[in-house]
């Protein structure tokens, strides 16, 4: 487990940071949470991270990652924000 805390998973990469509330679903939303109240962050500013290259550094060491657990490395991807918020770029 490279860069995670999370039992089930290899990696957490968050491309981006940060959402828009759009519904009464959004009311609960644990990543606006832990955005606001551990990191201090306001949830609601999308904002880009410095972590795009991740995924290729980690695809370099995944076969012998892999062979090590011997099962495929796991990627947690954007549980910071949605993935496909219009925003993202911003």
């Amino acid at each position: 487990m490279e860069n995670s805390k999370i039992n089930w998973t290899d990696h957490t990469w968050n491309p981006w940071v940060g959402c828009r509330s759009v519904s009464a679903e959004c009311d609960h939303c644990y990543a606006d949470t832990l955005v606001t109240n551990r990191m201090g962050r306001d949830f609601g500013i999308v904002q880009r991270t410095k972590t795009w290259k991740d995924p290729i550094k980690w695809n370099r060491k995944a076969s012998a990652l892999e062979a090590e657990l011997g099962r495929r490395v796991r990627v947690f991807n954007a549980s910071l924000t949605d993935f496909f918020i219009q925003d993202a770029d911003a």
